[in-house]
């Protein structure tokens, strides 16, 4: 388990004014449990925190949080969002090109590329000079780049 995770279950504990002994009792493990997940040596099980988080009434998102990276989610179409702490004007323009940058950039262009040539092959039976269609690969993915430089950090 990670130190600053570790701190924080210390923290929130304090902070809601309970004991090790108090804390294990209402999520019902042991007082050694807890104090093996203050002292960073064991990590909480999935039921432990969501209980946990109810009890603190925070996600468990904010529970296991660390400074030092970034937090990403992955939505259902699987582009990256990054997700910035703060609520600025200019974070939000950033991530929203950060969104699209990747949306560009993970698109599936090779597949697509792909399943025309195969579909001009069958269809036309163009088998020959089908190939020409996978030299936009690469031209594709150079666009992307001149549209959305990557951003140095």
């Amino acid at each position: 388990m990670n130190l600053e995770i570790a701190d924080r279950l210390v923290q929130l504990r304090k902070e809601h004014h309970l004991s090790q002994e108090e804390l294990a009792e209402k999520i019902g493990i042991s007082r050694q449990a807890v104090s093996k997940w203050e002292r960073a040596e064991s990590s909480p099980d999935t039921d432990n925190l969501i209980l946990l988080s109810k009890l603190y009434h925070i996600s468990i998102d904010e529970l296991l949080r660390t400074s030092d990276e970034e937090d990403t989610i992955v939505s259902p179409c699987r582009q990256e969002l990054t997700i910035d702490n703060n609520d600025s004007p200019s974070t939000d323009a950033k991530n929203t090109q950060k969104h699209t940058e990747n949306a560009m950039s993970k698109f599936p262009y090779p597949v697509l590329v792909t399943i025309i040539y195969l579909a001009r092959g069958l269809i036309f039976n163009k088998w020959h000079p089908g190939w020409l269609v996978f030299l936009t690969i690469p031209i594709y993915y150079w666009i992307a780049e001149i549209i959305y430089p990557k951003q140095k950090e």
